[in-house]
């Protein structure tokens, strides 16, 4: 511990970190909510505990009940946050019409995540006009990275430093993705690398395909990836290439955007 770092001061970064994990829990779920008791579930900390941090964000808006239902949902707070973040961090507009694109063309799913800390974060899907999908990942949904294409793409983009530091603080989490040891994500940050796209071969779930590449955003250089979930059958043959090339022609609009284009490209 830092000698300069009070016992008060740990304590309060810890109980941020704590409310700031069952925020993400309450909105990973958008509008259905969240009891009491799920939230317990999720977080894994004590009732009294949770209630607690519940009661603070609620306080601050950031978090509010159904007085029917008694659950939980973002509060307007949050909104106004992310109105003022927008313009920095907002890849999800920026993103909107190259979503379509790849929806429309491949017939699958088009996907956008980022990268937040040791996480990736699914922000958005459209949903092509093949019937057979992938279903697995929705938007707000949340997986240490190296799980699913997305998250792949993202280790490969970090230093193997920091590939290391994200492997270790995700070691409890990658215990329940057990196809996925250490040397298995070192193997597919290789090939990723080599490649220049992520290619998940149903890694996490049997039949469920997926290939991403990593986006920057065109202001601020903030790291986002494209995505395409599919069935294994829609995948195989070398199709993937096709779609891989469909992502590169819509990653290269999307950072070729200058301000002011950033909504009203083709």
């Amino acid at each position: 511990m830092d000698s300069k770092e009070s016992p008060e001061s740990i304590s309060s970064s810890q109980t941020l970190d704590r409310a700031v994990q069952v925020m993400q829990v309450v909105v990973g779920l958008r509008n259905e909510g969240m009891g009491l008791s799920d939230v317990v579930k999720k977080v894994e900390l004590t009732k009294p505990t949770t209630r607690r941090l519940l009661l603070a964000l609620m306080g601050n808006g950031l978090i509010e009940q159904d007085p029917v239902s008694r659950k939980y949902f973002p509060g307007p707070e949050l909104y106004s946050l992310g109105l003022m973040a927008a313009h920095r961090f907002g890849i999800q507009r920026i993103a909107e019409r190259s979503l379509t694109r790849i929806a429309k063309v491949s017939g699958d799913s088009a996907l956008l995540s980022v990268q937040r800390g040791y996480e990736t974060v699914c922000l958005a899907r459209e949903e092509g006009h093949h019937p057979l999908r992938s279903h697995v990942l929705q938007p707000g949904d949340r997986h240490p990275l190296g799980c699913g294409a997305s998250g792949i793409a993202f280790l490969a983009a970090m230093t193997d430093e920091q590939i290391g530091e994200a492997l270790e603080a995700n070691a409890e989490r990658l215990r329940h993705y057990p196809q996925l040891s250490a040397e298995i994500l070192w193997d597919l940050v290789a090939e990723t690398r080599e490649q220049g796209y992520a290619f998940n071969r149903g890694f996490i779930f049997e039949g469920s395909w997926g290939v991403a590449v990593c986006v920057s955003h065109p202001t601020s250089g903030m790291p986002a990836s494209l995505a395409i979930a599919s069935v294994e059958s829609r995948l195989r043959n070398k199709r993937h290439e096709e779609l891989v090339a469909l992502l590169m022609e819509e990653k290269a609009y999307i950072e070729s955007l200058k301000i002011g284009e950033q909504v009203t490209g083709p």
